[in-house]
């Protein structure tokens, strides 16, 4: 299976017809991925974008304001994830971020309080769609008592952006990660 580098194109590989099914990331889409699909083609639900992601709300907001940043670029779960990725999930970060001070401040509220922030990702096996995305929650004191000792409790299923960033920096790669 071969992979060729356009030196035109991001960072990600540009992939031969053999090797896709054989892939993590797929720049021109994965047919079925809800995500991919929203990137490409939902535009009205985009609330920002940037050269490489996506926001959009969370359809099903767990806090008041609960967003989702997806990167154009097909990458199936973030244990795909490789140093490489560094600057895209940067720029995943700084689009949540900027958006959420936006929202903070049309509804007069201050700043965003980091304590009250949680930026990150659900780890497999808890991953519901093969489409990497970012969630960004806040409050989160307004989440569910589920959701604050389970599924976006930082830990074995939801991991920070900042602790993932950390294991990248360590090992330049998440393959083990657990």
């Amino acid at each position: 299976f071969s992979s060729h580098n356009n030196s035109n194109q991001s960072s990600h590989s540009i992939l031969t017809s053999d090797s896709l099914m054989m892939s993590p990331r797929m720049s021109d889409g994965v047919s079925g991925c809800k995500f991919c699909e929203i990137t490409r083609h939902k535009k009205e639900i985009h609330l920002r974008e940037s050269d490489n992601c996506v926001l959009i709300r969370d359809i099903k907001p767990k806090a008041p304001q609960h967003f989702l940043v997806i990167p154009k670029v097909h990458i199936a779960k973030p244990t795909d994830l490789t140093i490489a990725d560094k600057d895209l999930l940067n720029e995943m970060e700084k689009l949540g971020r900027e958006y959420l001070r936006i929202e903070l401040k049309e509804k007069g509220e201050a700043d965003t309080v980091e304590d009250m922030l949680r930026v990150g990702f659900h780890w497999p096996p808890m991953v519901r769609v093969n489409h990497l995305h970012l969630h960004v929650i806040y409050p989160i004191k307004e989440l569910s008592f589920m959701s604050k000792v389970l599924t976006f409790k930082p830990g074995k299923v939801f991991k920070t952006l900042p602790k993932v960033m950390e294991v990248l920096e360590k090992k330049g790669n998440l393959k083990d990660e657990k």
